[in-house]
């Protein structure tokens, strides 16, 4: 089945995102770029007005507990990603997508959960698989509210009062934080943050505060709407990835003159098009491959978002077009998706030649 649409923007909501890196890359290396990508995060949230409570990030994850400003989560995670790339990028002459097409987010019901959400965010290290976390880069709020270290753009007062029923005494706040958080949260209470709700995945709350979020959202429960859904942002996430890697791979691996001309012809405007003026017909097969395949999309809507029949995106089309990139560029398709290392794709390239 399809992924769930994601719930429409909640003005001033709470949420539980998590970020993952591509396949092959991880998000920072060194502690420089750890502090660059905390740099971003800061500038981030106060340019959309959202404010940080707990988060963790390593080098191939982010998990954040947020509330939003006016804007949409989906605002904040794409400029952060968008930004930080660019930056991580160009500071390594490297190209492409750090993080993956899809972020996670729950909508969470802050009175009740925003304390054991910082809980378990500042304990997946340990509760995490140890092979994950193989050289020790890392940054968390934990410290944070421990005292032991000061960032004026986290906002640690809210867990702390509820902690202490109001209290305003650091010296008392700090102590309730460490009677509670030096134990392991709860396992039940993991689960429900990994999984979110059982009437909706993209809401945690008692059902109460998960109907007050259908009917402020305007969408109904995922069993009522299967056959409803709207996946047009979804595709359209996926769509424009696909669109910045094949520009840099043009640049990359084609003649100048050529890689000028497909760049021009390849945007999203044409692609949504009934053109089939090369290469737009290879981009939608191999983007409808990565549709249907991860499940975000249905042949069918898939062939819709494209304006186009049922043939173009067929098995049949999609592995034709996969081996014309192949040919083109010396390359499985997926490096669009999860871009592969340079030597790797070296590697191919010397043995296609």
């Amino acid at each position: 089945m399809p992924r769930l649409a994601r719930l429409p923007p909640i003005p001033f909501g709470w949420y539980y995102v998590t970020l993952r890196s591509v396949t092959n890359r991880r998000i920072f290396t060194s502690h420089a770029e750890l502090k660059a990508l905390l740099k971003q995060l800061r500038t981030t949230l106060r340019e959309k007005g959202a404010r940080l409570h707990a988060g963790y990030i390593a080098e191939h994850e982010a998990h954040l507990a947020l509330q939003a400003g006016d804007g949409s989560v989906s605002a904040i995670t794409g400029s952060l990603q968008h930004e930080y790339a660019r930056t991580f990028n160009r500071a390594r002459d490297e190209h492409g997508s750090l993080f993956r097409l899809h972020y996670r987010a729950i909508l969470f019901q802050h009175q009740k959960l925003l304390v054991p959400l910082a809980h378990y965010i500042h304990w997946i290290r340990r509760l995490d698989a140890p092979e994950n976390h193989q050289n020790g880069l890392w940054w968390s709020t934990d410290a944070i509210y421990r005292g032991s270290k000061k960032q004026d753009w986290v906002t640690t007062n809210v867990v702390l009062r509820m902690l202490t029923r109001g209290a305003y005494s650091r010296e008392i706040q700090e102590e309730a934080y460490r009677n509670l958080f030096d134990g392991p949260p709860r396992s039940s209470q993991a689960r429900s943050f990994r999984r979110g709700s059982a009437k909706d995945p993209r809401i945690l709350g008692d059902p109460q505060f998960v109907e007050e979020m259908w009917q402020k959202s305007g969408r109904r429960s995922p069993d009522q709407t299967q056959r409803t859904r709207d996946y047009q942002g979804d595709i359209q996430d996926v769509v424009m990835q696909v669109i910045e890697q094949f520009n840099s791979l043009c640049d990359q691996r084609l003649p100048p003159e050529q890689a000028v001309a497909w760049k021009r012809i390849v945007t999203s405007e044409n692609l949504r098009s009934r053109s089939r003026k090369r290469p737009l017909p290879l981009v939608r097969a191999l983007s409808a491959s990565y549709l249907i395949k991860h499940r975000i999309a249905t042949p069918t809507q898939a062939a819709r978002f494209f304006n186009c029949g049922p043939k173009a995106v067929s098995a049949q089309r999609r592995r034709f077009y996969d081996a014309r990139f192949r040919e083109s560029f010396g390359a499985k398709p997926e490096i669009l998706f999860s871009p592969a290392s340079t030597a790797e794709s070296s590697g191919e390239m010397c043995r296609r030649l």
